[in-house]
């Protein structure tokens, strides 16, 4: 008997869009067994994990049937899917920043899924936790990360808890929703370990959603292929190994050409203070250098944690340096009167890892695009609407979708609304972080098409940050490396290395 079975599953959502996102679906997962689906952004991965969970809005018509260990969830009510969810189904989100609550520590949320379905002590409950965190990579600073609260934590780390929180109480089937996303090589590689781990050991079905055909060639035992809310195509995982362009070390010519953006000895310690307890400082940069010229797209990757983000955030003018400096056309950021400081943000855009944190869920398409352009007094509203309409067209959203919602969106779509946005002020300097984990291959090479596009026509200077080599050999021409708070290496991609878009 299959331990999950969805059978002929839809799910239709009602205004404003009338449209069925899941379309007659059936799948089977066995004890043990990994299962892999893939597919573009909006064909509803996503929507069926969700209507496996219950957890999708009041507005979604769900129609088939769900059996878990040959039970029907159609006819639960809401107390009994909750005390099934993180019993007997686990979960982990794509979006690690809204999954997590804000204002408790990463170790009591994890301990609160042991506690919500066990009668167990306090102690024993976190005891469990800190297992369940070494489980996942996070031993090394394992009492640091366990008092920490979600901000504290890098993308990379928020995920691992999540996984944790998914896994501690042993459910038969977990449902990972894009999980190595934003995880660098080795600690992806760990994860997806455990994953296999846990299948073989304790007969855990996974259902793994994700854009990534290396991590389902690494991991799943069957893979399902879904477009337009149907299950196209269904095959065993292909292992055979794939070929990957190495880019050759080169002498890099920069030092005699003028950076357009450029930080200089960057320093940034983040302070976690605690009740009646000492403080805990994180140097996140340690004397960091990085040079952006005019045009040129620049790779950073290393491992989580390695201050990548906080990087961005002060290149971004969203923090600031605790030593160092900051140029822009080889003047200090920091002389900037607060008029110059705003225009300074104009210039450089950060697309942030997690879209659906940093757009309002309840802002139309509309809304999020011409926001910028309304803060700054840009055009009129019919000059800003026909602009949102033009960037909705280049990343690949319907312009009929101007008047939905953000929460309506699904991770992929959202992530490219994210895009248009931060091209809508037209910057100099646009910084992606990770803006490229929620997007499929063909996705993901039509926007990467596109900002090279208007690289060359506009002269626009990136900063791209990545745990995906492939990412990085696409779209930049230099990719440079971090770790501890420092850039440690720097590497050209020949234009021959690079994957084609």
């Amino acid at each position: 008997m299959p331990t999950l079975d969805v059978e002929n599953l839809t799910v239709r959502y009602a205004a404003p869009r009338h449209r069925q996102v899941v379309d007659g679906v059936s799948v089977r997962v066995r004890a043990g067994e990994i299962l892999g689906v893939s597919g573009p952004s909006g064909c509803g991965k996503s929507t069926m994990a969700l209507a496996v969970l219950g957890l999708l809005p009041a507005d979604a018509t769900v129609t088939g049937t769900i059996r878990l260990n040959g039970r029907n969830l159609q006819g639960c009510s809401e107390r009994e899917l909750a005390a099934t969810r993180g019993r007997q189904i686990g979960i982990v989100f794509q979006e690690s920043a809204l999954a997590l609550n804000p204002l408790r520590t990463v170790g009591a949320q994890i301990a609160d899924v042991v506690r919500a379905h066990d009668h167990c002590t306090r102690a024993t409950a976190q005891a469990r936790a800190r297992d369940a965190m070494g489980e996942v990579g996070l031993g090394d600073a394992q009492e640091r990360l366990f008092q920490s609260y979600p901000h504290e934590l890098s993308g990379g780390e928020r995920q691992r808890v999540m996984i944790a929180q998914a896994v501690i109480n042993r459910p038969s089937v977990v449902i990972a929703d894009e999980p190595t996303a934003s995880l660098d090589a080795d600690v992806r590689a760990g994860i997806l370990q455990l994953i296999r781990t846990l299948s073989a050991k304790h007969g855990t079905a996974f259902v793994l959603i994700t854009h990534s055909a290396d991590v389902l060639a690494a991991t799943a035992t069957r893979i399902i292929e879904m477009q337009d809310g149907r299950v196209v195509a269904e095959h065993a995982a292909d292992r055979s190994p794939r070929p990957r362009a190495t880019p050759a070390s080169a002498p890099s010519a920069s030092a005699s050409v003028s950076a357009l953006l450029e930080i200089k000895s960057g320093r940034q310690t983040h302070s976690q203070r605690r009740l009646l307890s000492t403080p805990h400082h994180v140097e996140a940069l340690r004397g960091a250098n990085l040079r952006l010229e005019r045009g040129r797209a620049v790779g950073l990757t290393g491992p989580s944690g390695c201050g990548k983000s906080t990087l961005a955030r002060c290149l971004a003018g969203l923090e600031v340096l605790d030593g160092g400096d900051i140029l822009l056309d080889g003047r200090p950021v920091t002389t900037h009167s607060a008029r110059e400081r705003q225009q300074y943000r104009n210039q450089v855009q950060l697309i942030f890892q997690d879209s659906a944190a940093s757009i309002n869920p309840r802002f139309t398409a509309l809304d999020v695009i011409t926001e910028p352009m309304l803060v700054q007094h840009v055009g009129t509203p019919g000059e800003r609407r026909r602009r949102a309409i033009a960037l909705m067209r280049q990343v690949g959203l319907p312009a009929e979708w101007l008047d939905v919602r953000a929460s309506e969106l699904s991770g992929g779509e959202r992530q490219r609304l994210a895009i248009a946005r931060a091209l809508s002020t037209q910057p100099r300097v646009v910084i992606l972080d990770e803006a490229f984990s929620g997007l499929d291959v063909r996705n993901r090479s039509r926007i990467i098409g596109l900002l090279q596009a208007l690289q060359a026509a506009e002269g626009l200077t990136f900063l791209c940050i990545s745990h995906d080599a492939e990412v990085l050999r696409e779209f930049a021409s230099e990719i440079v490396v971090m770790r501890e708070g420092r850039i440690v290496d720097s590497v050209d991609v020949p234009p021959m290395a690079r994957v084609p878009a």
